[in-house]
């Protein structure tokens, strides 16, 4: 099944770095994201890789992997890789797909493209991570060091 635009939205609004982006804001990143069904048996990425792409799982099952051991398994309405859009880390798992699933694909340059278009994605982008990032440290807005 192929979702609309909104639907794909509605599936990134899951993802904790995009979950404060307005709607319909949001809308301007689904459109560039594509979807795909991936067979059991196939890598969305390995271990090692470089980043790339955001892999949100809108159906089936994906076993995370680490030095050929499996440590977690994700599930329709979790992501995959969702720091590969920010940095330039390796990939520290690979993701095997052992349910036929259908993902949500973003790849980095399309984001970079969306966000250098809209600058009000930007903004409500920056302004959700530096609010999860005084979450993470313990800091409330307008404190600082």
């Amino acid at each position: 099944m192929i979702r609309t635009t909104v639907e794909r939205a509605v599936a990134l609004r899951k993802v904790d770095a995009f979950s404060k982006v307005p709607i319909d804001q949001l809308a301007h990143v689904a459109a560039a994201a594509r979807e795909e069904g991936c067979p059991a048996g196939s890598c969305l990425f390995r271990e090692g890789e470089p980043p790339g792409s955001l892999f949100i799982i809108l159906e089936g099952r994906v076993a995370l992997e680490r030095e050929g051991r499996e440590f977690a398994e994700a599930v329709a309405g979790e992501a995959l890789g969702t720091w590969s859009l920010f940095d330039d880390h390796p990939r520290r798992a690979t993701a095997r797909v052992v349910e036929d699933a259908r993902v949500l694909v973003l790849d980095r340059d399309d984001f970079y493209e969306v966000l250098s278009e809209n600058i009000e994605v930007l903004r409500s982008l920056v302004k959700n991570l530096v609010t999860r990032l005084h979450e993470l440290t313990g800091l409330t807005t307008g404190e600082s060091r």
